[in-house]
């Protein structure tokens, strides 16, 4: 398997925002604010958050997000130029981005002063949130009329943020290990198996909360005990906590896991696409839960919001939202985000045919309202220490 880069900075130990600085090729972020200059696109401004801020005004959107979003393709500044300075052109506007290091709830929430116009890469578990602080604008694109409304209801039903893209928790593991083990992460309920058997839970390297995969495979596993099986969440937890090995971020687990210092670890079902995509593929795969005929999942969504305080001009802030919905931008996520774009009508590369196809996938997400889930997810994080110390 080809060798996979992540985006790392000092802070990724305690990293519990998106993906994650999660994906593989690198973008340096600058110390200082920078100028980007792209032939063919226009002129964006990219800054640091931690170093300074972008000054706002009508004619400047000023955009927060993830440090790694579109930066994960074959050609990351290509592809950040296209998006943002194309929006630039269509627009005859100038957009400044923000590239936060850290939470992108907790940097809103928090941030005592100078808010952003927009915010791009809020999910399922943090929109809420920053919905119910009052910092969300409600907007509703046309273009949303080609995006599933489960998508919709799964992340903000009132429209305060907007799905641009989605995927689901997978379990990644050792084709070769898999298969010598009688294949107990490939087929049936692979978290059965786990608690089952001391030595594959051993081998099974999870992320912990507040790392947001940690989050979300938490989430997913309380969905699948308590509405599919009808048991105790918990027992899971007591059950593999003596054994199971831990990370605190994603990078840091993909890392151990790429070494073949585990067999497996909890990722994202994408992670075969961008292995087929780059080359070589088949020394790892992904599975989700299996259970009476039906694949089970956790449905991670990602979504764009305007926030109130911050904006300038509220129509350039919901243009924005129209042009990343777009069907030009929406057929770039998936080789520059590794995730499924949220218009249902764009086409994906061949290399997504390696990955579990989402349509046969059931989002344990459905089963509880997301401002529920996200009400309780302090307390479940509460209760799931508990069972893991014992």
């Amino acid at each position: 398997m080809a060798e996979r880069l992540e985006t790392k900075t000092e802070t990724d130990a305690g990293w519990v925002g998106r993906r994650r600085a999660y994906r593989r090729i690198p973008w340096i972020v600058p110390v200082v604010a920078a100028i980007v200059l792209v032939a063919g696109f226009g002129t964006y401004f990219y800054v640091e958050t931690s170093s300074s801020r972008c000054l706002g005004g009508p004619h400047t959107l000023v955009v927060e997000t993830y440090e790694s979003f579109f930066d994960s393709g074959p050609d990351p500044t290509a592809a950040r130029a296209s998006l943002f300075g194309g929006f630039e052109n269509a627009t005859h506007s100038r957009v400044c981005v923000e590239y936060e290091t850290g939470d992108l709830a907790t940097s809103l929430l928090t941030s005592g002063g100078s808010l952003p116009d927009m915010v791009i890469g809020l999910d399922e578990l943090t929109a809420p949130r920053v919905d119910a602080a009052g910092l969300l604008v409600p907007y509703a694109p046309p273009e949303l009329a080609d995006v599933p409304a489960g998508l919709v209801a799964d992340i903000a039903p009132d429209h305060s943020v907007v799905p641009y893209e989605y995927g689901f928790i997978g379990l990644d593991y050792n084709v070769t290990f898999d298969k010598s083990h009688g294949s107990p992460f490939s087929t049936g309920n692979y978290l059965s198996a786990i608690a089952g058997n001391r030595s594959l839970a051993s081998q099974f390297l999870y992320e912990v909360p507040p790392d947001i995969t940690g989050e979300e495979f938490l989430v997913m596993e309380i969905a699948y005990s308590t509405e599919v099986l009808g048991v105790n969440w918990t027992d899971f937890w007591r059950t593999i906590g003596p054994v199971a090995p831990s990370t605190t971020d994603w990078g840091t687990g993909f890392s151990e896991f790429s070494a073949g210092t585990y067999a497996s670890f909890v990722s994202y079902t994408t992670d075969p696409a961008y292995d087929a995509y780059f080359g070589p593929v088949g020394a790892i795969n992904t599975s989700v839960i299996r259970h009476g005929g039906e694949n089970y999942s956790w449905k991670s969504i990602y979504g764009v919001g305007i926030v109130r305080g911050g904006v300038h001009n509220l129509t350039l802030a919901e243009q924005f939202e129209d042009w990343l919905l777009s069907g030009p931008v929406q057929k770039e996520i998936p080789l520059n985000e590794w995730e499924y774009p949220a218009n249902d009508t764009t086409a994906l590369p061949g290399a997504f045919n390696w990955s579990v196809p989402p349509d046969t996938i059931t989002p344990l997400n459905s089963f509880e309202p997301v401002n529920a889930t996200a009400a309780n997810l302090p307390g479940w994080i509460l209760e799931w220490q508990s069972a893991v110390d014992g």
